[in-house]
């Protein structure tokens, strides 16, 4: 039986270079991209390439796949830079969560807005995000034509009132889920407890059985820090991945975010249980948590993508940065110049952060998402090029994400010529910087009231 012909292509896109990002580490010089809808249906040599009758566009420099984000709580953009110095669980209990406790769904609109332009005028086309009006995120993803995986935070508020329980967010998720998994070809929904030291063991174990029965990915905070989860090994005796295998939550799809202390153990069973890792290594160094064992995770077959984190932590949302970071540490962090080379970086930025969130994204090649990031080489970053690999060098070593010029997400262009077009960053600034002064004055007057009770 004949296979099922390809349509034609609505859009034909000719580089210098494509660089496919497969496993092969295909280079076309110059070469080719076909898009017909919200997919790929050619990519290959100019040379020889099929009749095309649609449009065409000739572009300098590179095509390569959209950066994917593993990680992200974009709305953060509220807080970027509060608490700087503070350590994980201080940051969070007296920086952060006063300030989210005064929330809005409005405000997490314009948070997420300003975050998605952001993201995609740095070429980073997915991301996956963890947060609360879950909503609000979607309509802001799906308004700015960015690719979202929402996962609703999920915690055990204490004293939260009706409907702010942790079952309470479980329902709410599955309700989003019902409603936004698959709008707009854009948005898929999961679930995203927050970490086993901020859930009982039921609610742990209530939302991996939702996620396995929903076939979605469940995102969960995981060995951040030295410390967090000391108590609950001391109580049960096990590490906390041991232990959320033994609540049946690594039966679900699972990424893992931060896996900086993991034991050798912990990291064999991530691979054998087909979890994957959001590795963010810069916001694990701005907040002190440490190094993450990337070469030891890779070595052992785990799925690793790339993450941000959120603005509040990092503080920019430019995975350029982490693409170059991340293998920079690992091979400090092992003595090893040899440790995570180039091609193995710029697939955590792609393909790896697509396989570990579950899209048919990361790669250039038929039937993948129509996912395009258009970068610049006239630049002396990128001089020489003598072969395919020093293409590869220069994008993971001395890119950066101003020299990113056009964006196509699903085969829309969101940007055009170094702009976002489908953000106006200038009113998503105004707004943010509005709402985030109500925010820091919101939580210094229920500071001041804690402090000197009626």
């Amino acid at each position: 039986m004949p296979a099922t012909p390809l349509p034609a292509a609505t859009l034909r896109l000719q580089a210098g270079a494509v660089v496919t990002g497969d496993a092969a580490g295909t280079i076309w010089r110059p070469g080719v991209v076909d898009l017909a809808g919200d997919r790929i249906v050619h990519v290959g040599p100019a040379a020889g390439a099929p009749e095309h009758r649609g449009r065409a566009r000739s572009l300098p420099g590179l095509l390569m796949p959209g950066l994917v984000n593993t990680h992200g709580h974009t709305p953060m953009t509220l807080l970027r830079g509060v608490g700087e110095g503070l350590p994980l669980d201080r940051w969070l209990r007296h920086a952060i969560w006063p300030r989210e406790a005064h929330l809005t769904p409005d405000d997490v609109f314009w948070g997420m807005t300003l975050g998605c332009g952001e993201m995609l005028r740095c070429g980073v086309t997915a991301s996956c995000e963890t947060y609360f009006h879950d909503s609000a995120v979607v309509d802001a993803a799906v308004a700015a034509g960015m690719r979202c995986l929402v996962t609703p935070g999920i915690l055990d508020v204490p004293d939260a009132g009706p409907g702010r329980g942790w079952r309470a967010m479980l329902d709410a998720a599955a309700a989003l889920h019902a409603e936004a998994d698959g709008r707009a070809g854009l948005i898929r929904v999961g679930l995203g407890p927050h970490a086993a030291y901020t859930l009982p063991l039921p609610a742990l174990a209530a939302a991996g059985e939702l996620a396995r029965q929903l076939g979605t990915v469940l995102t969960i905070h995981l060995a951040e820090t030295r410390a967090e989860d000391r108590a609950l090994q001391e109580e049960h005796g096990v590490t906390v991945p041991a232990l959320l295998d033994r609540l049946g939550v690594l039966d679900a799809r699972v990424v893992a975010a931060h896996a900086v202390w993991l034991t050798d153990a912990d990291i064999e069973l991530l691979a054998e249980r087909g979890v994957a890792v959001a590795h963010c290594p810069q916001s694990n160094a701005k907040l002190g948590s440490g190094i993450a064992r990337l070469a030891d995770l890779l070595r052992a077959g785990v799925t690793v993508g790339l993450g941000t984190d959120g603005p509040a932590s990092n503080n920019d949302l430019d995975l350029w940065e982490e693409l170059r970071l991340a293998p920079l540490l690992a091979r400090a962090r092992d003595a090893d110049a040899s440790a995570v080379g180039a091609v193995q970086a710029l697939a955590l930025a792609t393909r790896g952060g697509a396989e570990a969130l579950g899209l048919d994204a990361g790669v250039l090649a038929p039937g993948m998402l129509a996912d395009v990031v258009h970068v610049r080489t006239d630049d002396a970053r990128f001089v020489p090029v003598l072969d395919d690999a020093d293409l590869v060098a220069h994008l993971v070593w001395s890119s950066a994400s101003h020299l990113v010029s056009d964006v196509w997400v699903g085969g829309r262009q969101v940007v055009r010529d170094g702009v976002c077009t489908t953000v106006d960053t200038a009113e998503a600034a105004r707004q943010v910087q509005r709402r985030a002064a109500r925010l820091a004055a919101a939580a210094g007057r229920s500071a001041g009231a804690a402090r000197h009770p009626a």
